[in-house]
């Protein structure tokens, strides 16, 4: 099976918008005058990159799996501003830097761990068992998505979407057989940072690790805009704390929940990556999952009940139900299970002696 899937990539194009410019298969939102959502279309595809002019340059949030992905909607962004003058990228967390390379000779910021964090990209594409392996495992999706747009067959609108599905695929592929820069950030910060574009400026606030190891929030106060990369992924979609979290990360999180939930602070729209546009209030469950689970576990373990015990106790059924399951095969199947898990783990460490300020502004420039 894995010898007739490697041969897919070998062949020729056949998809039948293999021959259209990639740009055609990119969406764009206008917010304002100065704020644009750009996404890759397809059946379940919605990963919004963020385009932002200001009176020193362009920025872009996020980029797509790699640099053929991101290019086009870099296009797709610098047509709709009527310019090609880039001042910064921003990654909000290291699952969005693989299309850095489509950006050159621009500062890329992001939080100090992303640079550990996409490592793994860099294996891929340096160990050819690795290589080979992210190689099928594309091309295998890629002959799932025609054969299924060959036998479902699909109306109009859909058809479009799965064929832009397929050529998401096809570059995906080809970045892989032909290699890729893999770009590292090269202003990184530990907490937060300020960039100051003239009439805008953005604010850059670690988030505490959990969906990643470097989840950042985005604030432009003078678009009320609140960008949240996967920290707030969708409506009724749990947030997550990751394996790699810790009690300063869980403590972290609620504190800049606090911060952007004060009425004092203008967020009209809150924008995640994943999701249509959201509203300040949609972070509140947000902040009430992670109070509740850390109030339940310390409670739990000070009444000497066991991991499975409390399982029961906070079941996502009873104790968090606005909060929907995903089908098996999602990645966020059985998340909230993950996170007790996590949680329980993370309140049975010991204390740190001395713990890190929890807001300080020490941005600071890092060769590429």
């Amino acid at each position: 099976m894995v010898q007739a899937i490697s041969l897919v990539w070998l062949l020729p194009l056949v998809a039948a918008g293999a021959g259209r410019d990639p740009a055609d298969y990119v969406r764009l939102q206008r917010l304002s005058e100065r704020v644009v959502l750009a996404h890759w279309i397809g059946p379940d595809r919605l990963c919004h990159l963020v385009g932002i002019q200001s009176q020193k340059g362009l920025v872009f949030i996020d980029t797509e799996m790699s640099p053929r992905i991101t290019a086009p909607i870099k296009e797709r962004v610098e047509r709709a501003f009527g310019r090609t003058d880039w001042a910064y990228l921003i990654n909000t967390h290291g699952h969005h830097a693989g299309g850095n390379g489509a950006f050159a000779d621009i500062p890329i910021v992001a939080h100090e761990n992303l640079a550990e964090e996409i490592q793994w990209r860099i294996d891929t594409q340096t160990d050819p068992q690795r290589k080979r392996k992210a190689i099928d495992d594309a091309a295998q999706i890629l002959t799932a998505l025609r054969n299924d747009l060959r036998q479902l067959g699909a109306g109009r609108t859909y058809a479009r979407l799965m064929h832009g599905e397929i050529r998401f695929w096809e570059l995906y592929i080809e970045d892989l057989q032909e290699g890729y820069e893999v770009v590292k950030p090269t202003l990184t910060f530990s907490d937060r940072h300020t960039l100051d574009l003239g009439d805008l400026t953005l604010e850059l606030v670690f988030f505490g690790k959990g969906h990643s190891h470097s989840d950042i929030l985005v604030y432009v106060p003078q678009e009320r805009l609140l960008f949240t990369g996967a920290v707030a992924y969708q409506r009724a979609h749990l947030p997550e704390i990751g394996e790699q979290s810790h009690m300063e990360d869980v403590r972290r999180s609620l504190t800049v929940l606090d911060e952007f939930l004060d009425p004092d602070v203008a967020i009209d729209r809150v924008i995640p990556s994943h999701s249509p546009p959201l509203r300040r209030s949609d972070l509140v469950p947000i902040r009430t999952y992670y109070e509740r689970m850390l109030a339940g576990v310390q409670a739990a373990q000070r009444q000497g009940l066991s991991l499975e015990q409390t399982s029961e106790r906070l079941a996502q059924a009873r104790a968090f139900r606005t909060y929907l399951e995903p089908p098996p095969g999602h990645w966020a199947y059985r998340l909230h299970e993950r996170n007790l898990r996590n949680l329980w783990r993370i309140c049975e460490e010991p204390s740190p002696p001395n713990q890190r300020p929890e807001a300080t502004t020490d941005a600071r420039a890092m060769p590429k």
